[in-house]
């Protein structure tokens, strides 16, 4: 699949997560994790005794899964039953499985439905982990599965998500991973945090190196305050998409640094650069929407994948 593609078919699976409930998610969670682990075992409920707290496991590493898919994963009371839930399963868990193979790992696969994990939930895993002596425990979320299935050949991708339509037939997308985050960022603006999140070394250094002015040094230290809604995003999201927007920003990069642009008025090629990676992001956008882009230009900037690193 080309980029295009694959980001139509992670649209699609993130679809799939945010309508599956119960027994629903837990036969996506088991589909995909059957394709990324040729021993993982999923266990069918029998009778009163049911699976005796164990949806899935790994016998060579003593990884054990139990799925949780609640219909509104951000309510108070969905929060209290997950704690609940984790800390009766595992001690079912344990009372059952640890005889036949001991358990080593415990991942509590909870459908978040991308609003993320709980700090309390996170600390019951650390608990379990701490109390048991696991080597590793921690709550299995819905970007982590899609994380999973993304790592995986295209044709077991497409097996899962279904058919993708041939996208020549459609207008142009528009990089839809490229709407998603900016909106998210317009959406969740957070009050400036007394610091900035973004700390690059060498960053004075590199606005020079690659003839950026004083102008664009201000919007990217700017920019670099609303760090934290754009982290919020990636933390919710799976590994896929920050490297289709990294790819996405680096190839607009390079495209604009062989760009005529002609009679330049005295402008740093540098700040050309610059405006030209903005507009083709979102082009005849506002103010506010041209704001939310140069985050995300900043987080790229941050890791080198825009502009040049002085040190290489």
């Amino acid at each position: 699949m080309n980029r295009e593609e694959k980001a139509f078919a992670r649209t699609i699976f993130k679809v799939k997560v945010l309508s599956a409930n119960g027994q629903a998610y837990e036969d996506l969670f088991c589909e995909v994790l059957s394709n990324a682990y040729p021993d993982f075992l999923p266990i069918k409920p029998k009778g009163k005794v049911g699976d005796r707290k164990n949806d899935g496991y790994i016998k060579s590493s003593g990884r054990y899964f139990q799925v949780y898919a609640p219909e509104d994963p951000k309510s108070k009371d969905t929060e209290k039953k997950a704690i609940q839930k984790a800390e009766g399963d595992f001690s079912g868990l344990k009372d059952y499985w640890q005889k036949i193979y001991p358990i080593e790992e415990y991942y509590f696969v909870f459908n978040d439905k991308y609003h993320g994990s709980t700090a309390e939930l996170e600390k019951t895993l650390k608990n379990i982990k701490s109390a048991n002596k696991l080597k590793s425990a921690g709550v299995f979320l819905a970007k982590h599965l899609e994380d999973t299935l993304f790592k995986l050949s295209d044709d077991i991708i497409l097996s899962i998500v279904g058919h993708i339509p041939d996208l020549s037939n459609f207008d142009l997308i528009d990089f839809h991973s490229l709407r998603e985050v900016i909106s998210y960022i317009l959406e969740n603006h957070k009050p400036l945090s007394a610091k900035p999140v973004l700390v690059v070394p060498g960053f004075d250094e590199k606005i020079e190196f690659n003839g950026l002015s004083k102008r664009v040094k201000n919007l990217l230290d700017s920019a670099s305050y609303q760090m934290g809604t754009l982290d919020e995003y990636f933390y919710k999201n799976g590994a896929a998409v920050k490297q289709e927007l990294r790819d996405i920003l680096n190839e607009k990069y390079k495209q604009a640094q062989v760009r005529d642009f002609g009679d330049t008025d005295g402008v740093a090629k540098g700040d050309l650069i610059f405006f030209d990676i903005l507009k083709s992001l979102v082009p005849n956008s506002s103010p506010s929407i041209e704001n939310a882009a140069i985050v995300l230009m900043t987080k790229y900037f941050e890791a080198c994948d825009i502009f040049e690193d002085p040190g290489k």
